[in-house]
């Protein structure tokens, strides 16, 4: 380039046509890091919700299903797993379910499952 000279029309438009893309790619980055961000979160309540869950149905073992505040569902349900031969202690089996509805409304959900043993005086 000679002094006093400028640059030429076709190399603006190549130097604008790289930038634009350059821009759409790091937006595309930027939405993708929103929404993992945003499931991550919600499996972090999801799980919390669940673990809260398990702890209470450990001590009224129902089965039941309702509504948190923040939109979240909640199932829960016990079954008979295994009586222990010659004893008078038997496993139940405890399910948790959360259900929520993503960025795009599909239903996501997490299942905990845990056992509990019961003794002869303790019935559901």
């Amino acid at each position: 380039m000679r002094k006093g000279e400028g640059f030429t029309l076709i190399e603006v438009i190549v130097a604008m046509a790289i930038l634009g893309i350059s821009l759409v790619l790091i937006m595309q980055l930027f939405s993708a890091g929103l929404k993992s961000a945003k499931a991550s979160c919600d499996y972090t309540i999801a799980i919390v919700h669940a673990k809260d869950k398990m702890e209470e149905l450990s001590q009224t073992l129902a089965n039941d299903s309702g509504t948190f505040e923040d939109g979240f569902k909640w199932e829960t349900e016990i079954q008979d797993y295994k009586a222990i031969d010659d004893s008078a202690y038997k496993l139940n089996k405890l399910t948790v379910k959360i259900l929520w509805p993503d960025a795009l409304k599909q239903e996501k959900s997490i299942e905990m499952v845990s056992l509990k043993m019961l003794t002869g005086e303790e019935e559901l």
